[in-house]
């Protein structure tokens, strides 16, 4: 089931970048139009969006490291879900502190988080 998420997303990201960016901007920031994204980051969301594809395509080991290194980003956002956010706004954004997130997602981070973590230790018990 995560090789299928992971090629979607994947997909999505690799034909459409610019699309998906806005799309998950206007979900979770309440002002997205007064934030303005640094130059780098569409061509890095569809450079992640084929590595994604590539991962999902491949599988074997190199699957199952980005499901422990997913584990280890997971750790983060549970504990410390603001901080994930805002680090993240602060390198994706020239005006970061401008952006103002919807009440959810901090929580959602975290919950998201609690996903990486089980994917991680799933593949662990496999292995």
């Amino acid at each position: 089931m995560f090789r299928k998420i992971l090629f979607t997303i994947g997909l999505v990201e690799a034909l459409a970048p610019e699309r998906f960016v806005e799309t998950v901007e206007g979900i979770a920031l309440e002002n997205p139009d007064e934030c303005e994204l640094k130059s780098w980051v569409v061509p890095v969301a569809r450079a992640e969006g084929l590595f994604f594809l590539g991962l999902a395509w491949r599988g074997g080991s190199s699957y199952s490291v980005l499901k422990k290194l997913l584990g280890g980003i997971g750790l983060l956002a549970v504990l410390y879900p603001r901080l994930f956010v805002d680090s993240a706004a602060k390198m994706a954004y020239t005006d970061a502190e401008r952006c103002t997130w919807k009440a959810w997602c901090y929580p959602l981070t975290r919950f998201v988080g609690v996903l990486y973590v089980a994917i991680a230790l799933n593949e662990r018990r496999k292995r």
